[in-house]
């Protein structure tokens, strides 16, 4: 049921596309390196309190795509505000609500001051990428 109210911040379909190609992408390429990983490593278990905050964010709370949308860009590599606005077509001030949400919920960490502020992935995501993989693949776009 919450994806429904997921799908339906969708509706711009130039947006729509490109973020549909995104996930997939991200999904399939961090698929591949999941699945050598697991067979490296030990495996790890799925804490559920991380679980269930990771959906909230992205699925069970107005503006989830545009947090997720702002992560995925942040998984390939550290960005700005500004930088994060043009790549996103959204208000700069928008990604500021955003980025103070997952700053937070500590999915996302800051380096720098003031307006020279660059945004990366924090070490708890790191850490429960898996957890976040498996929540960005359930996600139907």
């Amino acid at each position: 049921m919450k994806i429904k109210t997921v799908t339906a911040e969708l509706s711009d379909a130039k947006y729509t596309d490109n973020f549909k190609k995104q996930v997939s992408d991200y999904v399939t390429k961090n698929t591949l390196s999941y699945v050598e990983v697991k067979t490296e490593s030990v495996r790890r278990r799925v804490d559920p309190h991380t679980k269930r905050l990771l959906s909230y964010l992205f699925a069970g709370s107005r503006g989830g795509i545009n947090r997720l949308r702002i992560l995925l860009l942040l998984a390939e590599r550290p960005l700005n505000a500004n930088q994060l606005a043009k790549e996103l077509g959204l208000d700069y001030k928008a990604i500021l609500h955003h980025i103070g949400v997952l700053e937070k919920n500590n999915m996302i960490t800051r380096s720098g001051e003031k307006y020279g502020v660059i945004f990366m992935i924090s070490n708890f995501l790191e850490f429960n990428i898996d957890t976040f993989n498996e929540i960005v693949a359930k996600l139907k776009f």
